[in-house]
């Protein structure tokens, strides 16, 4: 055999050998490797899911506390249930429907009293006398209900007034974030299913949205709490894993990531048909066989180029020592055409290098730039979530936060602490005179004022409709009183203009103050919100300070 021949067939089992074995290896286990990526695809998807719905459900209770904040709600409720007089009841529907119409996404607003019978609704025409438990929730109860033919989430919360219950608010709003979810089966395939259910009484899963393959399923179909190897069942119970030929509702084997959401007793499940699932895991192995015979060929023929190319020199070299031998003495003539593309790829490798250096430096640049970006986008959302977007002050979330340091810290170390509350007087008749747009511009402009009146350690708020708090660390009652009674009048100042006609608004303020008695945050802001119950009771336009007797003392 010749040389050439020799170094060619070394070559070729040098080359396919190693290669065929990796790739049988990566053969028979790229069924299991299919199934895992989509195992974690599946998983991925579901955690959104997840996340996207506790998002809604924010929203449901931040819009459910800004709608029972408002204290002359809770105020006329008090009143309708001591004297029954039609005209608090009037004044708690057209509060509840000024509401309903703020929030787009608000179905209906329930007013109750305190033995849980209906008192108000923002639904027109005919409504039904309902009642519900009065077990006074002590925090916002959610759930989902069926209202007709559609599904809604279902936000009840208590009205307290003095410290002790007055009614109870049920707000419903529309399940579209939980509809588009079911709907939107991008990513799951042909066969693939969003499942969501709640906890019937009996302890079963009872599905709580339309299914793929039964649209009638809603609030109707259930799937029995002993069948634990149902994935419905297994996310009710709080087991977040993936599951592999788990039978569906159908009894049809499924691969299936569960999903629970504690904080309201919801079960959600991402679920595609193992049949659909394998079929891909063959897609994937036929492919995977199909590139191995693709790349055993080109490494034999790469084999062979290369093991020509290497052996032509020696083989011209083997001629000449022959003809050496036989007494031809002719000047060597060996080519060094191996030498020199030896060369020019070890040059060749060396603008490789340089070219991914290059590459790495641009990737690094469009890392860190990307990363300013991401930063910039945190502090955007961050701001969104801690300021009210109409004013540009504190929104009533952050603002709890900040009243619970300050009451703390300058509790501790017995240092003054005015907290107060402030209301727009006859706001609502600038929303009915000169329209909604006109009544936010007023709520911006005096939201500005106080965001610049203010020092930079005070605090100010928007906290419901018209009503605004401020919070004033180190400042003493009489400095208070000056600084209030200056913001009262720059705000008499302000003139607004509403298609051509001026006018001007007032606003009411209640003070209270930190001192040895206070007990709690909510008792100073109790107090602050007596205060300016009475200056709104007293004529308006005025700052009021809350006694130590409990009365209020009007300056």
């Amino acid at each position: 055999m010749k040389l050439k021949h020799l170094l060619i067939l070394v070559f070729i089992v040098m080359s396919a050998m190693p290669l065929f074995a990796g790739l049988q290896y990566l053969t028979s286990h790229s069924g299991d490797y299919a199934r895992e990526q989509f195992a974690h695809h599946l998983s991925s998807m579901s955690e959104i899911a997840k996340e996207r719905v506790l998002t809604a459900i924010e929203r449901v209770e931040d819009s459910t506390a800004l709608i029972s904040s408002r204290t002359q709600l809770r105020l006329s409720l008090e009143q309708w249930n001591q004297t029954g007089e039609p005209s608090h009841l009037g004044k708690i529907s057209k509060i509840i429907n000024d509401a309903r119409h703020g929030l787009s996404h608000l179905k209906e607003i329930r007013v109750y009293d305190q033995q849980g019978k209906l008192v108000a609704s923002s639904t027109t025409g005919t409504v039904t006398m309902e009642e519900i438990e009065p077990n006074r929730p002590l925090k916002t109860r959610i759930s989902l209900k069926e209202v007709g033919d559609e599904v809604v989430v279902e936000s009840r919360e208590p009205l307290i007034l003095d410290h002790k219950t007055v009614g109870f608010i049920e707000v419903r709003f529309y399940a579209d974030f939980l509809t588009s979810l079911v709907k939107n089966r991008t990513g799951l395939g042909e066969t693939g299913e969003w499942l969501f259910a709640v906890r019937h009484e009996s302890g079963d899963a009872l599905f709580a949205v339309p299914l793929k393959y039964d649209h009638q399923a809603a609030f109707n179909r259930r799937v029995p709490h002993d069948r634990v190897d149902v994935p419905i069942t297994q996310a009710l119970l709080g087991n977040e894993k993936v599951m592999d030929n788990a039978p569906d509702y159908l009894e049809t084997p499924v691969m299936a990531s569960t999903r629970y959401i504690p904080e309201l007793d919801w079960g959600l499940v991402a679920k595609v048909n193992e049949t659909e699932v394998n079929a891909l895991a063959a897609r994937n192995q036929t492919l995977i066989l199909v590139a191995e015979f693709i790349i055993i060929v080109i490494a034999i023929a790469v084999g062979i180029g290369l093991a020509m190319y290497i052996s032509r020199p020696i083989e011209t070299l083997r001629a000449y020592t022959a003809r050496a031998a036989s007494g031809t003495l002719d000047d060597p003539h060996v080519a060094g055409t191996g030498w020199r593309e030896a060369k020019e790829l070890t040059e060749h490798f060396g603008y490789m290098i340089k070219a991914l250096r290059e590459l790495n430096e641009n990737l690094q640049h469009k890392v860190e730039e990307r990363t300013q970006k991401l930063q910039e986008a945190n502090n955007r959302l961050e701001q969104l979530a801690t300021t009210d977007a109409l004013t540009g002050l504190y929104n009533r979330r952050h603002f709890e936060q900040r009243f619970s340091e300050e009451f703390d810290r300058n509790k501790r170390y017995h240092h003054p602490l005015a907290a107060i509350m402030l209301d727009i007087d006859h706001f609502k008749s600038v929303n009915d005179r000169y329209g909604h747009a006109t009544g936010d511009e007023v709520l911006k402009r005096i939201g500005a004022y106080l965001k610049a009146a203010i020092r930079e350690s005070d605090v100010a708020a928007r906290t419901g409709g018209e009503e605004f708090c401020l919070l004033l660390p180190e400042s003493r009652a009489r400095a208070t009183m000056t600084f209030l009674e200056r913001v009262r009048a720059d705000i008499a100042e302000l003139q607004f203009q509403a298609n051509g006609t001026p006018f001007r608004v007032t606003c009411s303020f209640g003070v209270a103050y930190l001192d040895d008695t206070t007990d709690s945050k909510e008792s100073l802001l109790k107090q602050a919100d007596l205060a300016l119950y009475q200056a709104k009771e007293s004529g308006r336009n005025r700052v009021v300070e809350f006694s130590d007797g409990h009365n209020v003392a009007s300056n």
